[in-house]
């Protein structure tokens, strides 16, 4: 599937993972888009997904008044993984992200955000809400907010993104200058025209220890315009390489999260033949994710720079 510019529509469709990928190793970025492998099909990998899925689900639906019984039985039919699967190195199953949830409504009980709702949109609680922004030349950015939280008491707003970690030592700066948490403005903007900065609180699972660190950190709108330049830098980035034949591979990030790069034993073999063509059936599949009214907010670059002038917050 390729664009009238030569550049596979696959490697246009952008995301903060997959940028995350493309500044850590362009290579790996470039054969995730093309190869077709799913790295679920490791099995503790998969457990991770799933595992990090089910417990940012299940706060959703706290925050939505969901009973128990329900979070329990939607995180056991959405489990798409065995049953008992179980990953010891990184304390994660089934049945470990229910007592995540369970940790999580004790946590309500006694008072965790308490002053805090969530927002709703034309009666539809503003969780796990999907956005896309039309790029040049045929590129897309594609995101998902977790939730969208409201102060009762003075009305300010709040993104709520859940996490799941397993490691033993967090920091702030882990998180404060992700661009994932800018990138939430794109919501807010069709939510809020009228706000002017809003707060994301980092809602950390540490699988390990089994309990709930938290960051909260301000975003103003003159972030974004700095978000728009990278985003814009980044595709002019992606064009070099395509232009030039070459994904450059950085050795460095062979090994990391104590394990080896699932493209590691061939990412030096010829792209075509790693690649792999989408089938008919990929291809229709592709197509109907691509159809405008696929997400519920779609926006176009132009719209986010407009907002900006108005603002007077363009760099």
């Amino acid at each position: 599937m390729e664009t009238r510019s030569g550049i596979d529509k696959r490697i246009q469709n952008l995301s903060y993972s997959g940028l995350l990928n493309l500044h850590s190793c362009p290579r790996r970025f470039q054969l995730e888009k093309l190869s077709g492998r799913v790295d679920s099909e490791d099995i503790d990998s998969g457990i991770t997904f799933a595992f990090g899925h089910a417990v940012g689900l299940g706060i959703q639906y706290v925050f939505e008044g969901r009973s128990e019984q329900e979070i329990y039985f939607a995180l056991f039919c959405q489990w798409d993984q065995d049953i008992f699967a179980f990953n010891p190195k990184q304390n994660k199953s089934l049945w470990l992200a229910i007592g995540a949830i369970q940790s999580f409504i004790a946590m309500r009980s006694c008072g965790f955000l308490s002053d805090w709702e969530l927002v709703y949109v034309d009666g539809k609680p503003a969780t796990e809400l999907s956005f896309r922004i039309s790029l040049p030349d045929g590129f897309k950015y594609r995101g998902f907010v977790d939730g969208v939280l409201r102060n009762k008491v003075t009305g300010k707003i709040m993104v709520l993104e859940c996490k799941t970690s397993s490691s033993t030592n967090l920091h702030p700066a882990m998180y404060k200058n992700s661009a994932q948490a800018v990138g939430y403005s794109v919501v807010l903007d069709n939510l809020f025209p009228d706000l002017s900065s809003y707060e994301v609180l980092y809602l950390i699972y540490l699988t390990k220890g089994m309990t709930y660190e938290q960051y909260s950190f301000s975003k103003s709108y003159l972030q974004r315009a700095l978000w728009i330049q990278e985003l814009l830098l980044d595709i002019e980035t992606i064009k070099l390489y395509e232009s030039s034949g070459v994904y450059p591979m950085h050795g460095e990030s062979c090994y990391s999260y104590f394990r080896e790069c699932e493209y590691f034993q061939n990412c030096t073999l010829s792209t075509k033949y790693l690649e792999k063509p989408l089938s008919e059936s990929e291809e229709i599949s592709y197509e109907e994710k691509e159809k405008v009214g696929a997400y519920q907010i779609e926006v176009s670059i132009n719209d986010l720079i407009e907002s900006q002038l108005k603002r007077g917050e363009l760099l």
